[in-house]
């Protein structure tokens, strides 16, 4: 019976090493055996991004985000300040663009690094440098429903112009559907492919009055 007991202790302990061990192992991630260093990232609107979220450059992801935090700038404006953890062999120009991402529409959140101008000064550790605010969800869903108001609108006149077209209205109107223009205009085609030569034909200028009468000056000269 003591046996028996020993072996289920040994059995548990040995199952919640296991568990244990599991736990370690996937929450320690691909960074936790290499160096790296810490930058700081301030900017206007952090869209969303938490702790523990990718940093990528270049597509590539070299890092995570350390912490999160608000703060109020000179101005009093409030602004974001983010904790980034970078591995050693990420280097990142100072003139880096950094905006913060969204892998999908409704993805996760991450902080992406652009590279900047080859042989530009590197951020050094501890480094500060300046995001790009992302455009939020509301925003672009407030422009797509501008943009949707105006296409109706547009929508709406085009039917009034069709509209003024079918009823003979307007002038697009009167052209399509007016009957005495249309055979105005074949009778004039027809004379002219009769008539050709009055394509080339150039009217006499009328002589005024005073041409017609010879001047005082003329008088007697004739």
């Amino acid at each position: 019976m003591r046996q028996l007991e020993f072996d289920l202790k040994i059995g548990l302990f040995v199952f919640i090493g296991l568990i244990l061990l599991t736990v370690i192992t996937f929450s320690l991630g691909d960074f936790f055996f290499k160096s790296g260093y810490n930058i700081y990232v301030e900017l206007g609107f952090a869209n969303g991004v938490q702790e523990s979220a990718p940093v990528r450059l270049a597509g590539i992801e070299v890092g995570e985000v350390k912490d999160a935090s608000v703060f109020k700038d000179k101005d009093g404006k409030t602004k974001v300040r983010l904790k980034l953890w970078v591995t050693d062999d990420a280097k990142i120009e100072s003139d880096s663009k950094i905006i913060i991402n969204t892998l999908g529409l409704i993805g996760e959140k991450y902080v992406e690094i652009i590279p900047g101008t080859p042989g530009v000064a590197l951020i050094p550790s501890d480094g500060t440098m300046y995001g790009y605010d992302s455009v939020s969800v509301e925003e672009i869903t407030k422009k797509g429903y501008e943009i949707a108001l105006k296409l109706e609108q547009v929508i709406e006149s085009m039917d009034q112009v069709l509209e003024q077209i079918k009823t003979g209205k307007g002038t697009i109107g009167k052209l399509v559907y007016d009957e005495s223009l249309y055979k105005e205009t074949e009778s004039m085609v027809k004379d002219l492919k009769a008539n050709p030569w009055k394509l080339l034909h150039k009217p006499r200028k009328k002589r005024t009055s005073t041409e017609d009468s010879p001047t005082e000056g003329n008088k007697g000269k004739f």
